[in-house]
């Protein structure tokens, strides 16, 4: 019966999904078919509204039907404007194709963010939460959320600029052993080896496995007692006590180097896509360079400084702007080598602070705040390694 019921209720959500999209085709179909015609922009101001509302009521996601009604009423308007004085019925089978996407990635990701700015500067938290639920309202706080993440602790020992700068030196050292690993591993794949596919493969799984499963087994090779990291110490210390003397032993790695071992792991964890990316690049150098540098007595660290770096520079960039933001946003492998939602705030980064601010500490609108703190951080970021790409192109 489980089985059954699991079925019935994928079909269901099917079912419910292509009535949203034939929904969709049709409101949009309306828009090209009669957007010439005289009661065009009476009818769909009167109509679309009005259904819309109807629906929100009926799914109750608004006990007043007024508010969706003008909400609704104010975008049909833009709507059917842009409709028959810019698009004029052109292009329709493209805006027909492209409707159901863009209307979802709006619900999953624009609506969402507007939310969160919305929260920001807002009150949100456990004694305003009925206040919310009752009223829909919540009291205005201005550029108070936003002043509180400078100003006052995300968590109980470290501040926000002491998790600032641990991020930044998280993100630095990951992406740098990232680059540097997958960039000799590259190099090494790149030479007509033996048995090359196979350790392709083989040095591409721990980015290929989920990162669930990855992470949890490599923390449990920091084990204090059964890991084999500290099994390996345990063994160079026997075998070269002079080792010993300076003191190689076993590790508490999970209590007193929380961070350094989830650098570890997300190191490992990062080298195969930088390597995939990197050999992509090398493959797609032209060995006629190498020729020509071979017949002027060009040395490999030449051809390396001279042909390869520069010539793979277009590819590295977007591949470091890339794990740059991936490992500033990182919290799985802080989530799950810590102890989940708890843990020890000695490892947290900014990310893994907002996690714990928001649902560890229920502080909704200062988390929203926080959020929006980290976005722009990365969004600088992003564009100053695109000013540096453009830049590095034009020198050329």
């Amino acid at each position: 019966m489980d089985i059954i019921y699991s079925i019935y209720e994928v079909l269901w959500f099917a079912l419910i999904v292509l009535m949203g999209i034939a929904l969709i085709e049709g409101y949009f179909y309306y828009h090209f078919k009669f957007y010439a015609r005289r009661w065009f922009f009476p009818a769909a101001l009167v109509g679309f509204p009005l259904a819309a509302a109807a629906l929100c009521r009926a799914l109750g996601l608004a006990a007043d039907p007024v508010k969706p009604f003008l909400w609704f009423l104010g975008s049909e308007a833009l709507i059917t404007l842009f409709f028959r004085h810019i698009v004029k019925g052109r292009n329709k089978l493209a805006y027909l194709l492209l409707a159901p996407a863009f209307i979802g990635l709006a619900l999953l990701l624009v609506y969402p963010f507007i939310f969160e700015i919305y929260l920001s500067f807002h009150d949100l938290k456990l004694t305003t939460i009925m206040q919310w639920k009752n009223t829909g309202s919540l009291p205005f706080a201005g550029i108070r959320q936003y002043v509180n993440v400078f100003t006052t602790s995300p968590l109980s020992e470290v501040t926000f600029w002491a998790l600032l700068g641990r991020t930044l030196w998280w993100t630095f050292i990951n992406v740098f052993f990232h680059v540097a690993g997958g960039f000799t591993l590259a190099l090494l794949l790149n030479n007509n080896i033996r048995f090359k596919g196979f350790y392709r493969t083989l040095l591409v799984i721990p980015w290929a496995m989920p990162q669930v499963v990855a992470v949890l087994a490599m923390r449990g090779e920091f084990h204090s007692q059964y890991g084999f990291i500290n099994i390996m110490l345990v063994k160079l210390a026997a075998a070269y006590p002079i080792l010993a003397g300076l003191g190689v032993g076993p590790v508490q790695w999970l209590s007193n180097y929380p961070l350094t071992t989830c650098t570890l792991i997300n190191i490992w964890l990062g080298i195969p896509f930088m390597m995939v990316v990197i050999l992509g690049g090398l493959q797609s150098i032209s060995s006629s360079y190498y020729d020509a540098a071979d017949i002027d007595g060009a040395s490999y660290l030449q051809k390396l400084r001279y042909i390869t770096i520069p010539l793979i520079r277009p590819v590295l960039m977007p591949a470091v702007t890339l794990g740059t933001v991936w490992t500033f946003n990182n919290i799985n492998v802080i989530y799950l080598v810590t102890g989940q939602s708890g843990g020890t705030e000695r490892a947290d980064i900014l990310v893994s602070a907002l996690y714990k601010a928001a649902f560890t500490y229920n502080r909704y609108s200062y988390s929203a705040a926080f959020a929006i703190v980290i976005f722009a951080m990365l969004f600088f970021i992003s564009v100053f390694y695109l000013k540096s790409f453009d830049a590095a192109k034009e020198e050329r």
